[in-house]
């Protein structure tokens, strides 16, 4: 009996811990794992659309795919392995406007006609109407001075209260700036600062595309503008280096041309980032004195 038991035990036993590296590797896949994308995009003169972009996503050998293309075959595609969970295509889209279409034109054949109305009808109205007028006039052709005296007061009375409402509403928000400005140059301010910053661009540095490359035909039709935007490429040469090539055109207006970007995202550096950023102590005291919270 007690082997039995020793035997369900340890059954039971393997099977959690084969559970729990199973968990283990499939949450350290995720953070470290990273996902990889790239969008391409081109663009010719004269299109109805100002660009045509395709994104691609996938994690882990491509188990997970993502793929979206905007406007040409318009479409966004999500695949796990070789089964696709999610697709939207255009003739769903079609479909769908079609339906809206014969509700449309379904609702309005239901409405009702307008009503006709006779003259006999037509007269009786206007002279409800001008008895109406007729009366109001009467009601109020004779004004007293004294409700005038008391409404002139009264509307000096809420100037008053306006003008010291505004007055104290500017005394708070000045010292409400005061306030802030010397959060702002506080020595707490500047350490949160500097160490959020840096958190920020070491995020942003794991996140931009490790590959970029563009070549665009550019025109204004003004020689003097095409020549501005040749010398910002100039200026951001050291940045961009040789991936992006700008070819001008000083005689026509014209933009067209072809980008394409490739990249990757890891789980864990977000993670990381934020944990830290989080946890900052100058950061959650400059949070709570934004906030009031602390003296």
């Amino acid at each position: 009996m007690i082997s039995i038991f020793l035997t369900i035990l340890k059954i039971t036993g393997i099977v959690l811990l084969s559970l729990l590296l199973l968990l283990v590797t499939v949450l350290l896949l995720i953070l470290f794992v990273p996902v990889r994308y790239r969008v391409s995009g081109f663009r010719k003169q004269g299109d109805e659309v100002p660009v045509n972009v395709a994104l691609k996503v996938t994690w882990f050998l491509h188990i997970v795919n993502v793929a979206f293309r905007y406007p040409e075959e318009a479409f966004i595609k999500v695949r796990l392995f070789c089964f696709t969970i999610f697709s939207t295509d255009k003739e769903q889209t079609g479909k769908k406007k079609k339906e809206q279409k014969d509700l449309s034109e379904e609702a309005i054949d239901k409405e009702e006609k307008p009503k006709t109305v006779t003259a006999g009808e037509e007269t009786d109205h206007l002279e409800e109407e001008l008895k109406e007028k007729e009366e109001a006039f009467e009601k109020e052709d004779d004004p007293k001075i004294s409700s005038f005296i008391k409404k002139l007061f009264s509307i000096l009375k809420n100037i008053k209260y306006t003008i010291c409402q505004i007055y104290g509403k500017i005394k708070h928000i000045i010292k409400n700036i005061r306030y802030y400005i010397r959060i702002l140059k506080s020595d707490t301010f500047k350490r949160a600062w500097s160490f959020c910053s840096r958190e920020v661009f070491i995020l942003l540095k794991s996140i931009l595309p490790r590959k970029f490359s563009a070549d665009f035909v550019v025109g204004t039709g003004d020689p003097a503008s095409t020549a501005q935007i040749l010398s910002i490429q100039g200026i951001l040469y050291p940045l961009v280096g040789e991936h992006i090539n700008i070819t001008p055109d000083f005689e026509h207006s014209i933009v067209e041309g072809n980008f394409f970007v490739k990249g990757k995202i890891t789980v864990w550096r977000i993670l990381l980032t934020a944990v830290r950023v989080y946890f900052n102590r100058d950061l959650r005291r400059v949070i709570r004195l934004f906030k009031k919270e602390a003296a």
